[in-house]
């Protein structure tokens, strides 16, 4: 008799159980619940379904506005936009053709809009999704495949390079706070995203906490250029040889047991470059940074949520870089409030140092951008982020007014 109560009792709690998990997922997929992972949901289950069998599909938009305060070049109060919207599909090629430890990715992207840093005149930018022109782009089309246990990983076909060197977070709207920033110190050879090439990389994990990477990417210049509505140059008739950038990477646990990743890491060109400051001879377009990410605390009943830093430092070859070097410091705290637990605090501050060996440079210094933002996550799916900045000293210029500018970033998950 015993041993049927307890049967019936745990098929009263199965179904319990089951019931539960219907009226979660039934509530996730309500317009505006705060757990919706997609506006457009998830298909009656399509999707969850087709990402079971390897299948996943991405639709992003992203708005950005900036409106200057104060300061500047210009004595208008302009108020810019950029947008992006980004299409991908990522491939699980061990389920959908039993290609074990293998993955792929195609994105195209499309940007538009104006960039307020004109208006500013400052080196960097108030919205990191503008630039690159007003285009479609291919921005990655590549496989990635494992050996040795997937050890070793070996990815190969377009792809921008701080998708796999120099890269870091993304919590801000200043562009240099935001990404990998050595393409923000030597952008005409080194290309983020949405700029792709042709490339080819290695990693190989030495040991569970670390792991060095090189790779080798065409320096194609035409990949950069405006076209008339899209840039999809497969083309390697214009490369300028090759970029090669290797990275050796550190994550480990041992910092108050918190998840942490330090980087090294740097970049040559094959091809050399006239020098800067106009003396004879070339030399190759190179250079070194140090990437540390970690989160600092973290609260005992959500371990994601606490407070969380990154440093970000780029040493540039003087003699054919206009940015000497570039430094970036930044902090962001999840979950602030009990009632927010998916929002976020953050403040960062980047500078650009210019090269005093170029002429043009004579009279310039630095510049500061300094970000302070608060992250609204209604849900997965949408996310508002107002901001705002502070840039000191525009293009390194003292006798350019200093700026505040207000932003809003909006991201909207398909």
């Amino acid at each position: 008799m015993k041993n049927l109560m307890a049967a019936h009792q745990g098929k009263t709690l199965l179904i319990a159980s089951l019931i539960a998990m219907v009226n979660v997922q039934a509530a996730a997929n309500e317009a505006w619940s705060p757990d919706r992972q997609w506006l457009f949901g998830d298909w009656n289950g399509g999707r969850q379904q087709l990402e079971e069998q390897g299948y996943k599909f991405n639709v992003t938009v992203m708005n950005q506005t900036a409106s200057l305060l104060d300061g500047g070049k210009s004595d208008n109060h302009q108020t810019r936009n950029a947008n992006q919207v980004a299409l991908g599909a990522n491939f699980d090629l061990s389920k959908i053709a039993g290609w074990q430890d293998t993955t792929a990715a195609v994105t195209v992207t499309k940007r538009d809009g104006k960039n307020l840093a004109q208006d500013i005149g400052m080196k960097g930018s108030p919205t990191e999704i503008y630039g690159r022109g007003n285009i479609w782009r291919l921005t990655q089309a590549w496989i990635k495949t494992g050996f040795i246990d997937n050890t070793l990983q070996v990815k190969l076909g377009r792809m921008g390079m701080a998708e796999d060197f120099n890269s870091s977070h993304c919590e801000f709207q200043s562009i240099i706070l935001c990404g990998g920033q050595m393409g923000k110190a030597q952008g005409d050879v080194w290309y983020n995203g949405p700029v792709s090439g042709w490339a080819a990389n290695v990693k190989y994990r030495l040991a569970p906490e670390w792991t060095i990477g090189a790779g080798v990417y065409e320096n194609n210049p035409e990949n950069t250029e405006e076209k008339d509505n899209a840039n999809f140059n497969l083309s390697t008739d214009r490369a300028n040889g090759v970029m090669v950038p290797v990275e050796l990477a550190w994550k480990t646990k041992k910092i108050n047991d918190l998840a942490g990743e330090y980087k090294i890491g740097g970049f040559w060109s094959s091809k050399d470059y006239e020098k800067i400051d106009g003396s004879a001879g070339q030399d190759a377009k190179s250079g070194v940074w140090l990437n540390a990410q970690q989160q600092l605390t973290a609260q005992s009943a959500n371990g994601s949520r606490g407070l969380y830093s990154s440093v970000n430092l780029t040493f540039n070859n003087e003699s054919t870089a206009s940015i000497a070097n570039t430094q970036q410091a930044a902090f962001w705290y999840k979950g602030p409030l009990d009632a927010r637990p998916m929002d976020q605090i953050g403040f960062g501050l980047g500078r650009y140092q210019f090269n005093d060996k170029v002429a043009s440079n004579s009279n310039k210094d630095d510049e500061i951008d300094v970000e302070l933002n608060y992250v609204y996550n209604y849900s997965p799916a949408v996310m508002i982020r107002p901001n705002l900045q502070y840039v000191y000293q525009p293009n390194g210029l003292k006798e350019t007014d200093n700026a505040w500018v207000a932003g809003v970033s909006v991201k909207l998950n398909f």
